[in-house]
């Protein structure tokens, strides 16, 4: 088997937020982009969605009735009216 190398030019915060995860995941990036090329070739197609990110005007969290509601919530929460739940596995 030949070895080659690939090199790829991109965002310094990108590439540190990747490594994090990687490394949280018990990988380095070569194993992940390795796993990934692998993936392709398997699959001969793209092995997840590609999604475009919506900017924040078209995002429905930041739509002026969910921002009114949210900050409807905040006040109310402020004034005490809430209840308190415990997180359970379901």
């Amino acid at each position: 088997m030949s070895v080659a190398t690939l090199q790829v030019r991109l965002d310094g915060k990108l590439k540190s937020d990747a490594e994090a995860f990687f490394t949280s995941a018990g990988l380095d990036v070569t194993t992940a982009v390795r796993m990934f090329l692998k993936q392709v070739v398997i699959r001969q197609k793209i092995p997840f969605d590609i999604v475009a990110e919506l900017p924040a005007e078209e995002d429905p969290f930041y739509s002026p009735a969910n921002q009114k509601r949210l900050m409807e919530s905040i006040r109310e929460a402020e004034l005490g009216h809430y209840t308190e739940r415990q997180l359970i596995d379901a």
